[in-house]
């Protein structure tokens, strides 16, 4: 099975090999009626030979009124593609893409969807087309949906789960009734294990025993002291609400305003006051963006970067084909943020979707053009981590601590169920679960904040940032992070002061104490 991973789908470019053959359509008009439709493939002074869907047949010059040679989809194609190279226009490539499947021309409609969604990562059309599918804010061909929605690996052909490909890999099977023994043991009936819950979770491998390995045991947990659940409220800030339930609008989103406020072009179609109020929200932010990257900015003055607010989720949806699960996005390719305004999930509202979002915006503004080289998890630990600050109305408040996150993570703690930083920075993006983000978020929370004095402090800083900033250079590997950490070893004695670190860390933590 060829695996098609989500970035090769948003980039990949077929050859030419589809457009190669010529395939005419020609027509020999009869002097007697009627006519004949195929591929002329000779001719003489004497003479016509065409293959038609019957077959070939030679047709004699005195037999022939006309010859109208006709061209070709596959021509009609080649022209129609040739008048939009370099076009912007997702819609054109799809629209022309439906035509071609219409003419029986199966690859060059797929390179059609394909160059849509190189224009816009997010056309739901070409991505139908492809057979993709969407989940949580990104579109993946069959397999790796099957990674990342399901977190299943590929065994021989099959999807199973990573500790079952693990038996698998031992030499176990299932009998009938599903139990996992050796291939010896099935007409004995003699189950050697069952499945624990914990084998639906990924986790390290453990070293097989010898000479003949017997199938693990469940991992015990750390150690670890009770950790209390946080009470209702605890560590959040209580934020205006009831303002995104208001979901008028001025008019249509195609014809909404584009205010513009210090550091932003937000077009939108909400009430005046909400689109100000947006405008003053997102400058503090940015002024904050800039401080923790001010010593990585591009020279000269920057551009504004550009934001859509749609009036409702169902707006929003109708304009862009995102989901329930999907709160907003940002596109690389135009570098814009796109959301709606209202409520999202249990707790997340327009404004940590545009801060989180945001984040990327200005990531890539750092990163210039270099945004995919970035590991994921420091994209998206910085997300969550600015996602998780507090608007008053004036300023930003960063450094706060989001409860349901670090809940996950102390219970994880508990169970022995988190993931292991080594698998963290080995995570590739389409298997990014919300337990990833927050494991990444406590990766950047503590490097920003771990240490009782500032130099320890700056150099967890100098750490993290020369990695990011590696990413301008070309992507940055798992291997490269350890390295930077001292090596591998190294990187586990970090992982056991991260370990250490989360225990000990409140919901109410106050990084300015």
């Amino acid at each position: 099975m060829k695996r098609l991973t989500w970035g090769f789908v948003g980039a990949i470019a077929l050859s030419g090999a589809w457009l190669a053959t010529r395939a005419e359509a020609d027509v020999i008009h009869l002097a007697e009626g009627g006519k004949l439709k195929g591929d002329i493939l000779r001719e003489d002074a004497k003479e016509v030979v065409i293959r038609t869907a019957t077959g070939e047949r030679t047709i004699s010059r005195f037999e022939i009124m006309k010859i109208v040679r006709e061209q070709s989809a596959q021509d009609t194609l080649r022209a129609r593609l040739k008048t939009l190279k370099g076009s912007r226009d997702p819609d054109a490539f799809y629209d022309l893409g439906q035509w071609a499947e219409k003419q029986g021309l199966p690859k060059g409609a797929r390179h059609c969807y394909e160059e849509a969604i190189k224009v816009d990562a997010y056309h739901r059309g070409a991505h139908e087309a492809l057979g993709h599918r969407y989940y949580q804010g990104r579109w993946y061909n069959d397999e790796d949906y099957q990674r990342a929605a399901n977190g299943l690996v590929e065994w021989k052909g099959q999807w199973v789960t990573p500790q079952e490909r693990e038996l698998y890999e031992q030499g176990f099977v299932k009998d009938s009734s599903g139990l996992w023994v050796r291939p010896g043991e099935i007409d004995r009936r003699e189950p050697v294990a069952s499945v624990p819950a914990s084998a639906r979770k990924p986790k390290r491998s453990e070293p097989k025993a010898e000479p003949e390995p017997e199938p693990e045991p469940e991992p015990k947990a750390r150690p670890r002291r009770p950790q209390p659940e946080p009470k209702a409220g605890e560590g959040d800030n209580q934020e205006d609400r009831e303002w995104y339930q208001d979901n008028f609008k001025t008019g249509e989103f195609a014809s909404a305003p584009e205010i513009e406020s210090r550091f932003y072009k937000i077009k939108t179609n909400v009430r005046p006051e909400y689109a100000k109020r947006y405008g003053e929200m997102m400058d503090q932010y940015y002024k904050r963006f800039v401080k923790v990257f001010k010593d990585y900015l591009p020279n000269g003055d920057l551009a504004k970067s550009t934001i859509w607010v749609y009036s409702s989720q169902q707006e929003f949806q109708a304009a862009t084909g995102m989901g329930m699960g999907v709160g907003g996005f940002y596109n690389t390719g135009n570098k814009r943020v796109t959301g709606y305004h209202g409520l999202f999930g249990q707790n997340g509202t327009t404004r940590t979707v545009l801060a989180h979002e945001g984040t990327h915006q200005f990531e890539d503004i750092v990163l210039q053009g270099s945004f995919g080289n970035c590991p994921i998890w420091i994209l998206e630990g910085l997300a969550v981590f600015f996602e998780s600050a507090y608007y008053d109305g004036d300023d930003i408040v960063i450094g706060l601590v989001p409860r349901d996150r670090l809940a996950s993570l102390k219970r994880g703690l508990q169970d022995g169920t988190l993931i292991p930083l080594s698998d963290l920075i080995r995570t590739p993006q389409p298997q990014f679960t919300a337990y990833h983000y927050a494991h990444a978020w406590s990766l950047i929370y503590m490097v920003l904040y771990y240490g009782k004095n500032k130099t320890i402090r700056k150099r967890c800083q100098t750490w993290f940032s020369s990695l990011m900033m590696d990413s301008r250079k070309g992507p940055v590997t798992a291997e490269m992070v350890e390295e930077r950490c001292g090596g591998a070893d190294k990187f586990l004695e970090l992982e056991e002061k991260w370990m250490d670190w989360l225990e000990d860390l409140p919901y109410d933590y106050d990084p300015t104490k």
